[in-house]
């Protein structure tokens, strides 16, 4: 699925290791889909051409990083790796205790964490929660025009909207 979300700001190779990271982050199980369902890496290529910009390059440098630390630590890049490696790979980066990162392992790995939160749980017009599937995995139906006086309540959960009753 993310071949398609290049959109020109990362290459393949790096969009393959992103791709990973995020399905890392935020798995396909048996509560639904994961950030590679929703499209997850193709809302960060186009945020890092436009309103993210300024992260491309920090993006290109942790991306690059993240593969030498996976094969140095196990023989193979991170896309290669078990998910259980890859796990290891990705706790060692959080705890900011890879290498060859800059700034900072720990600042890589939460800036990718924030955004793939936002590309599985933001409004899919900027390209990730593809089908909805963020909305769908924490039982939101979305923006309504009106919303009933049941739904406003603090501990209301709303009833899923079918993908066919969109406005």
């Amino acid at each position: 699925m993310f071949a398609e979300c290049a959109d020109g700001a990362l290459g393949p190779a790096e969009l393959r290791v992103l791709d990973a990271i995020t399905a890392r982050l935020i798995p396909t199980d048996e509560m639904g889909p994961g950030a590679r369902e929703a499209l997850v890496s193709r809302y960060i290529g186009r945020a890092l051409q436009g309103d993210y910009a300024a992260h491309l390059e920090e993006y290109r440098r942790g991306l690059a990083a993240t593969d030498s630390y996976s094969t140095a630590r196990f023989g193979r890049g991170f896309t290669d790796l078990t998910d259980v490696e890859q796990d290891a790979v990705l706790a060692a980066i959080e705890r900011n205790e890879a290498s060859q990162f800059e700034p900072s392992s720990g600042v890589f790995f939460a800036r990718v964490r924030q955004h793939t939160i936002e590309g599985m749980f933001g409004d899919p017009s900027w390209g990730g929660n593809a089908d909805k599937a963020g909305w769908s995995l924490i039982g939101y139906s979305g923006p309504q025009e009106v919303w009933s006086v049941d739904e406003q309540a603090l501990e209301a959960i709303p009833a899923p909207q079918a993908a066919d009753e969109e406005s």
